[in-house]
């Protein structure tokens, strides 16, 4: 039997994990899209199909806020959020929800972005006209801020803009390069 002090212990880890991973993966995936260099992950754990000419860039499990549990047995506690692997593409944003359907956001029908990525407040508000907000939250949460900031933004963008900030803080820019061996354009 575990404690509640022992899950709460298991939490506290996988999301401090979590967050060194999706701040890693941020990190490279915003070198990868400024210099232009292919992500290699794959869309069969989720079961999407690609559309011609598209490229997935991150696989990142986060809490959404238009998702619903799966149907279950009614008890007195609501069930919590879920947190659910999405698949971050050139072209969308993808996962299948808690009612068993593929749900997708393209970035081009994206006219607004929010987003704070400090240490548990990880959250990106996305508008689109005629929809309720988006929201993706979670620890884990970094590779797709990077996207959204690209596709909506621009290159630049990935420099300078003041969500990203968390991903420049600590790290040394100047010590990671190009594949051409040159230093990165992401320097600070």
């Amino acid at each position: 039997m575990v404690t509640k002090r022992q899950a709460a212990k298991a939490i506290t880890q996988w999301e401090r994990t979590t967050r060194q991973w999706a701040a890693n993966t941020g990190r490279a995936l915003a070198l990868d899209l400024y210099h232009h260099r292919p992500a290699a992950i794959r869309p069969y754990d989720i079961g999407v199909v690609l559309d011609a000419g598209e490229t997935i860039w991150a696989q990142v499990p986060v809490v959404f806020n238009q998702d619903q549990p799966a149907p279950g047995p009614a008890g007195p506690n609501p069930p919590a959020s879920t947190i659910r692997p999405w698949l971050v593409t050139s072209q969308r944003v993808v996962a299948r929800l808690g009612d068993g359907f593929l749900h997708g956001y393209r970035w081009d029908d994206m006219v607004g972005v929010r987003l704070d990525l400090a240490p548990g407040r990880e959250a990106l508000v996305v508008d689109i006209v005629g929809q309720p907000s988006l929201v993706w939250s979670g620890p884990g949460l970094a590779p797709m801020a990077v996207t959204a900031v690209f596709h909506l933004y621009g290159a630049a963008a990935l420099l300078d803009h003041p969500g990203l900030d968390p991903l420049r803080a600590g790290q040394d820019w100047a010590a990671t390069t190009s594949t051409a061996g040159q230093p990165s354009a992401l320097t600070r």
